[in-house]
């Protein structure tokens, strides 16, 4: 490493910074010239070639051939790559130690026997070797032909759960990757390649690499050499981009993979691609930086329905896509929703496939949401949930439980189940394939954290949102903004209205609507407000009645928001404070959180300390210490100061009365 640097000063003054970063990657280039240089390191080029006539022939042989390597190899690695006439596989092992011994080689002991590196100039000088012997093809082609074996290996090592497969692979991916570069653009290697292609993407997706798996899997449909091939690859291709959330990439990918459909004679199949390109633009809206033209999805839906037959698949997936299409259009309802939302269920269900029954429960879901109905809301989802649990790990069941995870933490905020709701947030934050999208794996843990008190845990889980957010390629993320909302709230929870003004700037360059966020912007302003005895203020805020709030705004804030808007009203003691309770009863019933808010509400109109005591352990029993605490300061006596030091040891500032 010192003469490397050393020998790159030296050229400095005659090639610049320009020209000495053009040659790096040529490193026998600055072998030669160089004021500085003295006489050992200008003739390092000369030591190679007397090193290298030194060798015995069979040596000499091995080393050229073993510069194809670009990570350390192993012993067998080398004999089956460089062991042939007239070097025998059963000489190699003494071969490689005979050129370790003269420096040649280095060394490495490895968990899985010793491996073997070669230095990147004498690589580069052994790359010029073996084409001055007319040998660079034909042991390219043997190490291409021994990273196809390798890389197949090691995808059976997958299937298997055969845990060691992670260590072999980092050991030889960028051999993998060096092989497929060359032979990628070489006709008579097309199929291998293709191969290689196949199988990277597959231990790509598998050691949560999902960049490069979205890219190997789209090689590989241009490598693969029938349509049939092509279209699963870009199946493949379009599941690891919805990983990514990547609207734009997932649309564009299915739409590719319908022409490969057609290409291969398979209409049916090519419908499927098409309905599942317009559903994606329904389903995974949050996801597009920039949405298709109006009436695009439509027009594929049309195309999918000339094309489809009577194919079980085809005709699943083109309901699914209608519960996007048609309840887009502006006639449509909330009953004509779930009607449609159920057809696509049961067609879904009779395919047998639990990746198409799950993606028709997003669709109901969804109905049921706009029909207002919270808690059949939160079943559905936690059917998905239940439903994908023991699918087989691929590209497209991982996508789709990332997404059931999702809806199912978000849905039990809705309906109060802040336990329920954690867990399922724990569980995608967890996910290895989200390594890459810290923003989504924390959103929805952020949410039922904050909404807990449990302000540690959100300060930490901000810091991953945030850093993975300003990572992103694309800062446009409505989806998150409900997270970063939270995360406002707890920042003014805690008195710190620099830092909530910060997240609340995040929220807008998320990209959601302002008429989209009024849900949750008005329940986590609220308990700002409320926390620090300005009633009024949140009282104005909540101002519109809930039955009159656009069931895709409210979403999952509908009881929150009534129960709030009950509580506000008890502590300005406005004239109906009672009739927006009891109003607020009717729509929170069942949800514990919303239940005890608004009896809280009616204890601190009546002055009633047990009910409020009750409601305080109703808060307790839920995993609402925030609440729980906030109940005993309101409940006042010797109550408030065990309240108070729960509000600071939760990290929160005092809470004020009014």
């Amino acid at each position: 490493m010192a003469l490397a640097i050393e020998l790159a000063a030296a050229r400095l003054p005659a090639l610049g910074l320009d020209g000495l970063a053009d040659v790096l990657p040529d490193q026998l280039r600055l072998l030669t010239g160089g004021a500085r240089v003295d006489d050992r390191h200008r003739s390092v080029r000369a030591m190679l070639d007397w090193s290298h006539a030194l060798l015995e022939p069979q040596d000499r042989t091995l080393l050229r051939r073993i510069a194809v390597f670009v990570a350390p190899f192993t012993v067998d690695a080398a004999g089956q790559v460089a062991g042939f006439p007239p070097v025998e596989p059963a000489a190699v092992m003494d071969g490689l130690a005979r050129l370790a011994e003269q420096s040649l080689l280095a060394a490495t002991p490895s968990a899985g026997g010793t491996r073997y590196r070669v230095l990147e100039t004498i690589r580069q000088y052994g790359t010029e070797q073996l084409s001055g012997a007319d040998e660079l093809d034909g042991v390219q082609s043997r190490h291409l032909r021994w990273c196809i074996s390798s890389a197949a290996d090691l995808v059976e090592g997958i299937r298997a759960a055969d845990g060691p497969w992670r260590v072999r692979f980092d050991a030889i991916a960028d051999d993998l990757r060096a092989a497929l570069g060359w032979a990628a653009g070489v006709p008579e290697h097309r199929a291998g390649a293709y191969q290689l292609a196949s199988s990277l993407a597959a231990l790509a997706f598998a050691r949560n690499l999902v960049g490069e798996a979205q890219q190997r899997y789209e090689q590989a449909a241009s490598l693969a050499g029938e349509p049939v091939a092509a279209g699963s690859a870009l199946r493949s291709a379009a599941a690891v981009a919805g990983c990514r959330m990547r609207g734009e990439d997932m649309y564009r990918l299915h739409r590719a993979a319908a022409d490969a459909a057609r290409s291969a004679g398979d209409p049916a199949g090519a419908a499927r691609d098409l309905a599942t390109a317009a559903a994606t633009v329904y389903r995974f809206s949050g996801t597009f930086s920039q949405p298709p033209p109006p009436g695009e999805a439509a027009a594929l839906l049309s195309e999918a329905r000339e094309l489809a037959g009577d194919d079980p698949a085809a005709q699943a997936a083109m309901a699914l896509a209608e519960c996007g299409v048609l309840n887009d259009a502006a006639d449509s309802d909330a009953a004509g929703a779930i009607a449609r939302a159920r057809r696509a269920v049961d067609l879904a269900r009779r395919t047998g496939d639990p990746l198409a029954q799950s993606a028709a429960l997003d669709a109901l879901t969804a109905a049921q949401c706009w029909a207002g109905d919270t808690f059949a809301t939160a079943d559905t989802t936690r059917r998905r949930v239940d439903l994908l649990a023991s699918v087989p790990v691929t590209p497209a069941s991982a996508h789709e439980r990332a997404n059931a995870l999702s809806e199912a933490a978000e849905t039990c905020v809705g309906v109060g189940d802040l336990v329920g709701a954690r867990r399922w947030g724990e569980q995608l934050r967890d996910l290895p394939l989200l390594a890459e999208r810290g923003d989504f794996a924390t959103s929805r843990l952020l949410v039922a954290d904050a909404l807990a008190g449990n302000v540690d845990d959100v300060l930490a889980g901000s810091r991953r949102f945030l850093d993975a957010w300003e990572r992103s390629e694309s800062l446009h993320a409505p989806n998150f903004a409900m997270a970063a909302a939270a995360v406002a709230m707890v920042h003014g929870l805690r008195g710190d209205d620099g830092a909530r003004a910060e997240w609340l700037a995040i929220v807008d360059k998320l990209g959601l609507a302002p008429e989209q966020k009024a849900g949750h912007s008005a329940v986590f302003d609220a308990i700002v407000l409320l926390h620090r005895g300005r009633a009024d203020r949140a009282l104005a805020g909540l101002k519109a009645e809930p039955a009159e709030m656009d069931e895709w705004v409210i979403w999952v804030w509908l009881h929150w928001y009534a129960a709030l808007r009950a509580e506000a009203a008890a502590l300005t003691g406005t004239p109906d404070a009672r009739h927006r309770i009891a109003a607020a009863r009717s729509i929170v019933a069942g949800n514990p959180i919303a239940g005890a808010l608004v009896e809280r509400a009616a204890a601190l109109l009546d002055g009633d300390q047990d009910r409020m005591l009750a409601a305080a352990a109703a808060f307790d029993a839920a995993g609402c210490r925030y609440q729980w605490a906030r109940t005993l300061v309101l409940t006042g006596g010797e109550y408030a100061a065990t309240g108070a030091a729960a509000l600071s040891d939760l990290g929160l500032a005092p809470t004020y009365v009014e």
